[in-house]
């Protein structure tokens, strides 16, 4: 059956020129999709990687605004959410693995499709810029230290460097607790877990998740038009890989080996991500900056035009000075 589009302005539809894919690696069904600008060779390509529970529908105004500048645009749907493959029977439960198994989707759809199509035979090398988004960006930054060189440049909403549940625990103890749940209930939600409903993302009330009531109901409009999308809470598996990666993620060994020019959006109202441990590890990282953006919620791009302008202001930016203005820089893969 033919998923059903929902009522939504042009800016959230699926841009023109707009083409589905899937790639199946280690059984892991992956669903992707790519834009293209359509009368000119892109100056840049853009690889979005969403954030838990998201999927590619929610980040097409985002790619429109990249269209707009003459870049192409790709993003995925990682393994356990949007159309990709799920976990578990029901598949309404955001479970998942090592993070390092991620990560290996990322590299393979990079290297597999993005590389091969970033070519052109008059230009050469398209410079390619990532953009990543909470739990999408702590996956993105593992990417980063182990696979230096096939990105100019990166930028980061909300980055989980550190889960906010547990900012006033010793890490030790929040370690120790994730184990033993994710290995004694990991199949079932952390507590007050559930499938999805039209609350958990609702536009309104102390845990929204966006400050704009248009922009923070496109997740709810598009998981009821097609219910496919949907993905409720996190289980204690998905937790205990969460909490891991976060760890490895604030060791100097990781976090000072990403030699990419980073920039990060930082959300003043963020109740999901330990802002305070991503602050420590950005303010360490070789070639990275953060804005701390007022009235700012978690989904920065979903949020309001101040709020999302300045996150994107600030990325245009690095792109600018990282690819557009310096083609001299450029190397072949």
């Amino acid at each position: 059956m033919t998923p059903t589009v929902p009522a939504l302005e042009e800016r959230f539809r699926e841009p023109p020129g707009w083409r589905w894919h899937h790639f199946t690696r280690n059984g892991r069904k992956i669903r992707f999709g790519s834009v293209f600008p359509k009368d000119s060779i892109p100056d840049a390509v853009i690889v979005c990687f969403p954030g838990v529970g998201e999927f590619a529908e929610k980040y097409f105004e985002t790619a429109r605004d990249f269209l707009n500048a003459n870049m192409a645009f790709w993003t995925m749907d990682w393994y356990g959410q949007g159309a990709s493959g799920r976990y578990l029977p029901n598949p309404q439960k955001r479970h998942g693995g090592p993070f390092t198994e991620d990560v290996a989707d990322m590299h393979y759809f990079i290297l597999e499709y993005i590389k091969h199509s970033s070519v052109h035979p008059d230009r050469g090398r398209i410079p390619m810029a990532l953009l990543a988004h909470s739990m999408g960006s702590n996956i993105a930054l593992h990417f980063l230290a182990k696979y230096p060189g096939l990105f100019e440049c990166a930028g980061f909403t909300a980055p989980l460097i550190g889960i906010k549940a547990f900012e006033r625990t010793p890490a030790m103890l929040a370690h120790l607790a994730t184990a033993v749940c994710g290995a004694l209930m990991g199949t079932q939600y952390v507590p007050g877990g559930d499938d999805w409903t039209v609350e958990r993302h609702a536009p309104e009330g102390p845990k929204r998740l966006s400050g704009d009531p248009v922009r923070g109901n496109v997740h709810n409009l598009w998981c009821e038009a097609n219910p496919a999308l949907k993905v409720g809470d996190v289980t204690y598996g998905w937790l205990k890989h969460a909490q891991k990666s976060c760890v490895l993620l604030q060791q100097p060994a990781v976090y000072q080996a990403i030699q990419t020019p980073c920039f990060f959006g930082i959300a003043e109202h963020d109740h999901l991500v330990d802002n305070g441990k991503a602050r420590a590890v950005i303010q360490n990282m070789k070639k990275a900056s953060f804005m701390d953006i007022p009235g700012s919620h978690h989904e920065i791009l979903m949020d309001s035009e101040p709020v999302r302008s300045v996150f994107m202001d600030g990325f245009f930016k690095l792109v600018k000075e990282t690819i557009l203005d310096r083609p001299e820089t450029l190397k072949p893969f």
